[in-house]
């Protein structure tokens, strides 16, 4: 597995403790129930700080569009008109559903610091190398 796979797993198990780590598992949990659920059950769904958390995660990935649906979602709660506009505006902002992983890919590129360090295991050839193997019994 890769650094920046390594990375957005622990995001999705909401561990991490680095800035980037913690906006990532921040917008992830928002994002993925706008997608399963649709933008009703994030908006009912999540309270505002949580809102918040996934408002200012967008921003700090640069996701300017969506940071604004998010701030849109109360809306969402109450109004079907708004409700429908808002799923339309997620399934039209990222119809390919590349736009989060690109965002955090460019952010871990160039603030790698911003994210706790991945530990890395030995594969399998390392590990096998690294032990001694004893003819004598």
């Amino acid at each position: 597995m890769n650094v920046i796979d390594a990375v957005w797993k622990r995001a999705c198990a909401h561990q991490g403790g680095g800035p980037g780590d913690r906006h990532l598992s921040a917008l992830l949990l928002v994002h993925g129930t706008m997608l399963n659920g649709g933008v009703a059950a994030a908006a009912v769904g999540f309270e505002p700080e949580d809102l918040r958390a996934a408002d200012e995660a967008c921003e700090y990935f640069g996701l300017n569009g969506l940071a604004n649906l998010i701030r849109d979602l109360p809306a969402a709660a109450g109004s079907e008109w708004d409700e429908r506009r808002l799923d339309m505006a997620l399934r039209d902002m990222d119809p390919e559903g590349i736009m989060i992983p690109a965002a955090f890919e460019d952010r871990y590129d160039a603030t790698p610091e911003d994210f706790d360090p991945v530990e890395r295991k030995p594969g399998l050839i390392a590990a096998l190398t690294s032990r001694r193997w004893s003819v004598h019994q």
